[in-house]
């Protein structure tokens, strides 16, 4: 099952807008129940700081693509985003107490 984090610090104008965009995102995301799909998103409360983690079974494909709220974040994080836009990178879980692995 690969796992993809993103991570990433905005500019400070851009904090609320992102973190509705998240909320927005995760409301179609359940509303739409989708199987198969692992999906976290984190914001350290002291900083502009935030990071996403994407869980898809194998060989399956990512289903965010096709819901307009999380194109719709994505755009809102290029737009805010310290540097450039952030990508997807893969990542390997090592250990896992709880978390699926």
């Amino acid at each position: 099952m690969p796992t993809l984090m993103v991570r990433y610090k905005v500019k400070d104008e851009g904090v609320p807008e992102v973190l509705a965009a998240v909320q927005a995102t995760f409301a179609a995301v359940e509303a739409k129940r989708l199987p198969g799909l692992r999906y976290a998103y984190f914001h350290h409360p002291e900083s502009r700081e935030f990071f996403a983690l994407l869980e898809l079974e194998e060989g399956a494909e990512n289903p965010l693509f096709g819901i307009p709220e999380a194109r719709a974040l994505q755009a809102t994080v290029a737009r805010h985003a310290l540097g450039e836009a952030p990508t997807p990178q893969p990542w390997v879980a090592l250990g896992s107490h709880g978390f699926a692995r």
